[in-house]
């Protein structure tokens, strides 16, 4: 869980030390080929610990905790690898006897001795391959004298078919859902076990012609659909936890490895290439985690079942695909060992093959969640309920959500309708109505304080802000004269506080930034730009590059070099500096972009004069100064507003073109759209961090890495989609719906650059949160 209480992380040390107790692995390599490919101790072991009653309520003798604990279970199982059956017998057979439970002593019997791990059971449900929902059964219950026999259909899939003491049957008795108890060693069961790859079994069990006494009806009627259908559905979402694990362990071995294996005299870890790999591995875990985790909210807290739903797939999908991704890439990145059954690493490949496989695999779920994502007519989502508060009230103060309706209805309201969706970044002259409306409204600056003229928003409402502004369409102000503001607040002076913040509010100053340079644009530390002290004065000479809206900008907030000192860090010697455009020596040549547009430009300084005063905090602490801002700012790069007025355009193509027709579209279609919605997943628990009063660390920079990709790959479908219109520069118009097609796809190619490219991002994952080695071999 991204936080846990007391109860869970006591959960948490118990799995943990019991895993240390009993080491998976060589469990799973002793008894893989036995007839029962677990160790019955180990199982009772954890009956003792309480992990079989996690789901059942204390009146019938559990624990009384819930889905959180069991996903929190299953998660450190599957890190663990370890082989025990819980999510298809302590969470799936459990969760289909409580419901029934206080109205059957029987019931209550059997749940008494799964609880206890004296007795393993397994639930029968499924009859056919693809059938995955309990529509078509066909396996009767029939009355024969004092007791029953059962005709029909076998099932399929059933886990732990060698194993099990007994099974849960899903039946129909006259028409109406049935449960009934079948003991393994009954006359006439027959059963046909297939070994997975992981050495685990699922097995056919033909129960056709087998008679049973009269207490093996354990219950009829539609409560009995219903606990099996939620039983089925919590084993979906349990499981995702146990695939996430398993990923997580790869992922750890991987890093583990790499770390201390030498190649050419140094660690292959050092390598970026393979960092880089190892970056988007642990990217793709922190996505399946986030999915995971949002399903389980939605699980425990959300009344609309369709929104369960919805959650549950998106969430299976993913993490039967990152298991399976993880697996393959840290094989492969064990080179020869990793094709060598001594070493742990294909024993995760192998559990997340089966597991991904079990309830539905990823084509599947996102299969499944498409149609329900239509059938709901939830493709697209519409705007919020309009609210209006009163001028006087102080919308800092609002709840979030109703604070994110007041500001819809005023945007609506307020922004000139004919400048929606603008297909270039806007200079002051093409949006000046709208950055004066929101200046006199007082909601220009929402990350200053009120003190400064700002709506002094909290972090979250910032970033509400900053969607509801881009939902609604409307152009991006130029705002790095609210970015220098901020700034000057955290480290100006009064003197420049004073004279240029009013001047921002006011729209009588636009400002650029001036980071980037001809050979120090990611490797930012390498600017070459000097401003060499002469008095009162720094003597600027170098020249910027994409600089953004320079064209039209008035000053500029720019790095320079004041010192060249030998055998220092680059970062130091880098002074931040305000710099009036309009002095001598100053030349600003626009570049034009891949629109035909001149949003950047170059900016050269040939001996500018700079006063000593525009320096912002101290000569060469300009580094920190910039960071100190940069690490505030990092959760904008994330935010997956862009993405999802792409799928927007998209889903105009789409509906134009009736392409949810093709099988082969609707997948890859289904895949955007999930992994816009885990960019939104992931997103929210970084929002929940700063609710909360965290400092975001260096691993937001992935929801950077994933949204500017996403984006990117949004707009090659719509390139694609597009067909013979693929090259048009115009909007694309088709049976009457025009999209936006390669302003969105020319627009994608920038991100992923600017703020830090991907790469450099991976870089930094890399050496912060993978902790991975610069390359002198270890000790």
């Amino acid at each position: 869980m991204t936080t846990i209480d007391e109860t869970q992380t006591m959960l948490r040390d118990s799995v943990q030390a019991f895993l240390s107790r009993q080491p998976a692995p060589s469990r799973v390599r002793r008894i893989r080929d036995t007839e029962v490919p677990f160790d019955r101790a180990v199982w009772r072991e954890m009956g003792e610990a309480g992990w079989h009653g996690v789901l059942v309520p204390e009146a019938l003798g559990g624990f009384g905790l819930g889905a959180a604990e069991a996903a929190l279970i299953a998660s450190e199982l599957g890190r663990g690898l370890a082989p025990e059956p819980f999510v298809a017998s302590s969470v799936m057979v459990v969760q289909a006897l409580v419901p029934l439970a206080p109205q059957s002593a029987a019931v209550q019997a059997l749940l008494e001795a799964v609880m206890g791990g004296e007795t393993v059971a397994a639930l029968a449900w499924q009859e056919s391959a693809g059938a995955l929902d309990l529509e078509n059964t066909q396996l009767q219950v029939l009355k024969r004298g004092e007791g029953w026999q059962l005709q029909g259909a076998e099932k399929r899939f059933v886990p732990l078919a060698s194993a099990a003491d007994g099974f849960v049957v899903y039946a129909l008795e006259a028409g109406a859902p049935a449960l009934v108890w079948v003991r393994s060693d009954q006359a006439g069961l027959r059963v046909h076990n297939s070994r997975t790859v992981d050495g685990l079994n699922f097995g056919s069990v033909s129960f056709d012609g087998v008679s049973l006494p009269a207490e093996a009806l354990l219950a009829r009627g539609t409560a009995v659909r219903e606990a099996v259908a939620q039983a089925i559905e919590l084993a979906r979402l349990v499981s995702a936890f146990e695939l996430v694990g398993v990923a997580e362990s790869a992922l750890e071995t991987t890093v583990a490895y790499t770390s201390q294996r030498i190649q050419f005299g140094k660690p292959i870890a050092s390598f970026q290439a393979l960092q880089h790999r190892m970056v988007d591995m642990w990217m793709h875990c922190q996505l399946a985690r986030a999915s995971a985790e949002n399903a389980l909210l939605d699980w425990t807290h959300t009344a609309d079942a369709v929104t369960r739903i919805q959650s549950l797939r998106a969430a299976r999908a993913r993490a039967g695909a990152t298991a399976l991704l993880v697996g393959k890439a840290a094989i492969h990145l064990h080179g020869g060992m990793g094709i060598a059954d001594e070493t742990d690493i294909g024993l995760c490949l192998k559990r997340g093959l089966t597991l991904s496989a079990w309830l539905g695999n990823p084509l599947w779920q996102r299969g499944q969640f498409i149609n329900e994502l239509i059938k709901s007519g939830r493709v697209r989502q519409g705007d919020s309920t309009p609210v209006v508060v009163a001028d006087d009230v102080d919308v800092a103060e609002l709840p979030d959500e109703e604070f994110r309706r007041v500001l819809a209805t005023w945007i609506a309201a307020n922004y000139p309708p004919e400048k929606r969706f603008m297909k270039k970044r806007a200079f002051y002259s093409d949006i000046s109505d709208w950055y004066q409306s929101l200046s006199k409204k007082g909601w220009l600056a929402p990350a200053w304080p009120k003190s400064a003229g700002g709506m002094g928003l909290s972090a979250t409402k910032q970033v509400i802000y900053a969607e509801e502004i881009a939902r609604y369409g409307c152009a991006r102000i130029p705002d790095h004269g609210l970015a220098i503001g901020k700034l000057l607040l955290m480290h100006g002076t009064p003197e420049q506080i004073d004279y240029h913040l009013p001047r921002v509010l006011s729209g009588e100053i636009m400002w650029c930034q001036g980071y980037s340079e001809p050979n120090a644009g990611s490797d930012l530390a390498s600017l070459r730009t000097s401003a060499d002290r002469d008095g009162d004065d720094l003597i600027v000479n170098g020249q910027k590059i994409w600089t953004t809206l320079g064209p039209g900008a008035d000053w500029m907030f720019a790095l320079v070099r004041t010192s060249k000192a030998e055998g220092v860090a680059k970062q130091r010697g880098i002074t931040f500096l305000l710099i009036d455009l309009k002095t001598p020596g100053v030349k600003v040549r626009p570049i034009v972009n891949l629109k035909g547009e001149g949003e950047f430009s170059e900016v050269f300084f040939d001996n500018v004069r700079v006063p000593v005063s525009n320096v912002v905090g101290r000569i060469d602490d300009g580094w920190n100064v910039a960071n100190s801002f940069l690490r505030e700012e990092r959760i904008f790069f994330g935010t997956p507003r862009q993405c999802e007025y792409a799928l927007a355009q998209l889903d105009r193509l789409v509906e134009a073109t009736k392409a949810l027709e093709d099988g082969g579209f609707r997948d890859r279609y289904a895949q955007i759209v999930l992994d816009v919605r885990d960019l939104k997943a992931a997103f929210e628990i970084f929002m929940g961090r700063l609710r909360g009063g965290e400092e975001l660390g260096p691993e937001v920079s992935y929801l950077k890495i994933w949204g500017t990709e996403t984006y990117q790959r949004i707009t090659d479908e719509l390139v694609q989609l597009a067909g013979d219109y693929g090259g048009q520069m115009d909007d694309v118009v088709i049976d009457g719906i025009a999209t936006d097609v390669m302003g969105q796809y020319l627009d994608s190619r920038m991100p992923a650059i600017f703020g830090g490219s991907n790469e450099i991002q991976r870089n930094i994952l890399a050496k912060q949160i993978l902790e991975l080695p610069s390359g002198n071999p270890r000790r």
